[in-house]
């Protein structure tokens, strides 16, 4: 189909030779609309055809109309080095969605054939760096927005509540789940001042991405993983970060590896911030889910990952 967004074709060929080849030449353009995601931002894939110095070869990108946040985040990270896609926006200033091209990860990636023990290890990595490189730097990026008892508030008494006293009052979800329920309950009615300390700890602030579901981490040519979608980026502690990405058994070697970066996390305070960030993603990202699994029971598994961490 033929892009038709304002300026895109032009940020495309920008974006191409700023990070393939400064002498391309886009010859040809695909474009396909893609699912809209949770924000109904529309999303573009574009198939391009490419010629530098005689060669001509297919490569893909992304388009998407991203917030100021987004844009900022990813602009910083790159120019650190950091495991996100090659990206160009069009105006880093503006709080205004505007267009941003990025790279398109996983095109060449083989998900039936990944070694998972060795993209784990470069998460961590990868993860840990980002979170290390932005430490302490609550003035210089004061243009994020902070983690608050009201933001938290929102989450668990706005979103998560009214689906979960929903999903209560139907039967096949208590006959399914309903040894969860009691503490569930407990949890969501002491979570709040649980995470304060989380929250407010601010030895352990940083930039972190605030939405580390599955999909927003792809895996890059089979042998790497990069982080998109930062468009709910924060300011505040790692902790509800790292719960998401790392169980109990896999958290330690985060630590080691952000140790080893100069950032020590005491032991002492260690495990307790990790269950109250545990407990917190736990519920907010069983929102969705407990939708869902009354319309389809095929995400049974979803679901039950996300009771599994508050109560476990």
């Amino acid at each position: 189909m033929r892009f038709e967004i304002g300026g895109g074709m032009d940020l495309i060929e920008e974006t191409v030779r700023q990070f393939l080849s400064d002498k391309a030449k886009v010859l040809d353009i695909e474009s396909t609309r893609l699912h809209s995601g949770y924000q109904a931002v529309d999303l573009f894939r574009h198939r391009i055809l490419v010629e530098s110095e005689g060669r001509q070869e297919y490569s893909s990108v992304i388009t998407k109309m991203a917030n100021g946040i987004e844009r900022r985040v990813m602009n910083r990270l790159l120019d650190q080095g950091a495991n996100v896609p090659f990206n160009r926006a069009g105006n880093l200033d503006s709080d205004h969605r505007v267009l941003l091209c990025i790279q398109d990860v996983d095109y060449k990636t083989n998900y039936q054939n990944l070694d998972i023990g060795m993209l784990q290890h470069k998460e961590i990595q990868a993860l840990a760096y980002i979170h290390n490189h932005n430490r302490g730097l609550q003035e210089e990026l004061s243009w994020l927005p902070r983690v608050s008892r009201t933001y938290i508030e929102t989450i668990i008494h706005g979103v998560w509540r009214p689906a979960w006293e929903e999903a209560k009052h139907n039967e096949r979800f208590v006959e399914t789940f309903g040894t969860y329920m009691s503490e569930i309950d407990a949890v969501s009615g002491k979570i709040v001042d649980e995470l304060e300390a989380v929250w407010k700890d601010e030895t352990t602030h940083t930039l972190i991405h605030n939405d580390l579901n599955p999909g927003n981490v792809l895996v890059h040519n089979n042998d790497d993983v990069m982080f998109i979608d930062w468009e709910e980026a924060r300011y505040g502690s790692l902790f509800l970060d790292i719960p998401m990405r790392f169980d109990r058994s896999q958290v330690g070697e985060y630590r080691e590896v952000l140790a080893s970066l100069g950032w020590v996390l005491p032991a002492d305070t260690f495990g307790q911030s990790y269950r109250a960030a545990s407990w917190y993603l736990g519920l907010r990202y069983m929102t969705w889910s407990l939708g869902a699994w009354l319309r389809d029971p095929g995400t049974e598994a979803g679901l039950r990952r996300f009771l599994d961490m508050v109560v476990v």
